[in-house]
């Protein structure tokens, strides 16, 4: 048996703060939506590169859905996407939706939006908890 490297090996850059160029945040609102509603939650900065995007939601209701993707902060770019990390998921009874989406990153802000469906959301708390690390806008 060989070894096998990346061909990034050893050529991360260094971390950049007392905790690394790790990014972390979580959004959340606690309320009540019609099927159909924009939920506007906050904003991934500018040169974060998001891995890793979970739903976690109160009982929503039968039939509710969500669906989780982005819009330009301002501007026309990145073109909005409105379910790029999660589709019509299941919030009907409380749980967790992880994205299996594809890694991305933003050059310029973005607003992190969910957009309600199905049926009326009962009031409850949705919490977005977006895992990624800083590497910079060009």
């Amino acid at each position: 048996m060989g070894s096998l490297y990346a061909p990034d090996f050893n050529q991360k850059p260094l971390h950049m703060s007392a905790h690394g160029n790790a990014w972390s945040e979580d959004y959340s609102i606690t309320t009540a939506a019609a099927s159909g509603d924009k939920i506007y939650l906050g904003i991934i900065p500018a040169g974060v590169r998001v891995y890793e995007v979970r739903l976690k939601h109160g009982a929503a209701g039968a039939s509710a859905t969500a669906k989780l993707g982005f819009e330009p902060f301002e501007g026309d770019t990145p073109t909005a996407d409105d379910d790029y990390w999660l589709s019509a998921a299941d919030v009907a009874a409380a749980g967790v939706n992880r994205s299996d989406a594809a890694a991305i990153t933003f050059n310029r802000p973005v607003k992190l939006v969910l957009t309600t469906g199905g049926a009326a959301y009962a009031s409850g708390t949705i919490e977005i908890v977006v895992v990624g690390k800083t590497v910079g806008a060009p």
